[in-house]
């Protein structure tokens, strides 16, 4: 309805009696409201910390970001994810996400996009597991509680009154006699090499016991950390228990053990957009992963931080920025399965992988890759800005590393926003860049870990809840969105980019020299 067929606010009666009784009226409500905005401008400072300050005849690039654009992009990908039984993983709504930003690139980017193929693992339980004890007596243990299939842990099985080794070994030449049996491991082993090499040996099953200090089974990976097309998989069941489990099972003569999985090998890729200007010799990664769990939507993880790095890219063309240094921008895929879409660019690059690419291949050398910036997690609902701690990173990466927090901390201090500064040992994409010497860093909004009573004080929120309630689940949609952390990350996100691909002497930046 448009303001023309509205009556206006002023429009009043000219009686006196009337007119006295609206001024008195309208000073009552003048007043309401001034307490009401006054509450809300204190209660949104006490949630979200001091109000931000305006700059952006400074900082012009962070202030073109649009949050709008960003949530459109995450509508997208959520219309995708229903139309794949509500998932972007790589077996679902992956590829579709791919064409989707693809798209955006050839449209409005400015860059030269190409895929990067490769192949994933993919590990898929289609029934919950079974464990009983049948002799010397009868114990029937629950799933999740008292034991677990571990995660790669080989096919479906169904094995009856199964005969029982214990290893209380790692290697071979101490183990014994293994074939044809359950082997209970109560050493603390290397997880693949250990069962590998008892399926190697004959072995039906193996289980993993668990130390006391741990009160739930393991759900770790079974496989190697760095896996690539070719590299062994596990085929026999491979399950964890807790140690009073393990007690009973060390005991036992005969087991029964059934689990209902399947490991298909199938062909993903990464995206990468390569910038057109700036110095090669100093190449920025900039990079979010695409893909989502089996059983969600991923629109926090990662659709906020894949869809924040394109409308960043966009955003850049656009308003026809001219990097000192190149831009790359990456979609990750197969993140959630370990990693696998920048592990296998890293060592493509680094390593001598084989590669796949989809169209020619980019001219990026190893050496040019000066830094990766991570951004993975940028709007959960209950949230706490978080920039990566550098000081975490191996020593060979660690100086450029925290260059790359102190340019984050900048924009936080700026803008008075409250941060906190966290872990960067693992979990997402920046891994294998810091373990392959090259310094990273980035900002992410938490996952499920429990926002406490003193972090509820300073940076809002629910305490005792966690920081995204629905991390990994299928409610993870936009619903879930924090549209201010999202504003607030993504132009943290933008801020960082511009100015490291402005910055003169990168290399000499990320080095520590005394001049900056």
């Amino acid at each position: 309805m448009s303001s023309t067929s509205q009556p206006l606010l002023g429009t009043r009666s000219t009686n006196p009696s009337v007119s006295a009784w609206w001024a008195s009226r309208s000073r009552d409500v003048l007043s309401l409201l001034t307490v009401l905005l006054l509450l809300g401008t204190g209660l949104g400072i006490w949630v979200y910390g001091t109000l931000p300050t305006s700059d952006p005849s400074t900082n012009p690039h962070e202030y073109a970001l649009s949050t709008d654009n960003i949530r459109h992009h995450l509508s997208k990908l959520l219309d995708i994810a229903r139309e794949h039984n509500n998932s972007r993983s790589v077996t679902t709504g992956h590829s579709a996400s791919g064409t989707y930003v693809l798209s955006q690139l050839e449209r409005f980017g400015n860059c030269d996009a190409h895929k990067q193929r490769f192949v994933s693992p993919v590990w898929t339980v289609t029934q919950p597991p079974t464990l009983c004890v049948r002799e010397p007596y009868r114990v029937d243990y629950i799933h999740e509680t008292d034991f677990e299939l571990m995660r790669y842990g080989g096919r479906s099985a169904n094995i009856t009154r199964g005969r029982v080794a214990v290893a209380r070994a790692c290697t071979a030449d101490k183990v014994g006699d293994v074939s044809g049996r359950i082997v209970v491991v109560t050493s603390k082993c290397l997880l693949f090499e250990t069962a590998f090499m008892l399926e190697q040996m004959g072995a039906r099953a193996v289980v993993f016991v668990r130390s006391m200090q741990y009160k739930q089974p393991s759900r770790a990976r079974v496989r190697l950390v760095e896996w690539r097309e070719g590299d062994p998989l596990m085929t026999i069941p491979v399950l964890s228990a807790t140690h009073s489990v393990g007690q009973v099972l060390t005991h036992a003569s005969r087991v029964d053990i059934e689990t209902h999985s399947q490991i298909d090998e199938v062909e993903t890729f990464n995206i990468l957009c390569v910038g057109r200007t700036g110095d090669p010799r100093n190449t920025i990664i900039v990079g979010a992963h695409l893909d989502s769990v089996r059983n969600g939507p991923g629109i926090n993880d990662n659709g906020s931080g894949s869809s924040s790095i394109l409308e960043i890219q966009l955003t850049l063309a656009h308003t026809k920025f001219d990097p000192l240094n190149r831009l790359v921008f990456a979609w990750w895929g197969a993140e959630e399965d370990g990693l696998l879409g920048s592990r296998h660019f890293v060592h493509t690059m680094a390593h001598n992988w084989t590669n796949k690419w989809s169209v020619y291949e980019p001219r990026i050398e190893w050496s040019d890759i000066a830094l990766d910036l991570n951004f993975d997690m940028l709007a959960s609902p209950n949230y706490i800005a978080l920039v990566h701690n550098g000081t975490d990173a191996p020593r060979n990466a660690r100086i450029g590393s925290q260059r790359i927090q102190r340019v984050f901390e900048n924009y936080f201090a700026r803008h008075q926003y409250t941060y906190e500064v966290t872990d960067m040992r693992g979990g997402s994409d920046f891994l294998p860049f810091v373990q392959n010497g090259v310094p990273a860093g980035g900002v992410l909004t938490g996952a499920g870990e429990l926002k406490s009573i003193k972090e509820r004080l300073v940076h809002g929120g629910l305490a005792r809840a966690a920081l995204d309630t629905c991390y990994h689940r299928d409610c993870d949609t936009l619903l879930n969105i924090n549209i201010d952390a999202l504003q607030k990350m993504s132009r943290a996100a933008m801020y960082a980019v511009s100015t490291l691909a402005s910055t003169v002497d990168l290399r000499g930046y990320l080095a520590g020299h005394p001049e900056f």
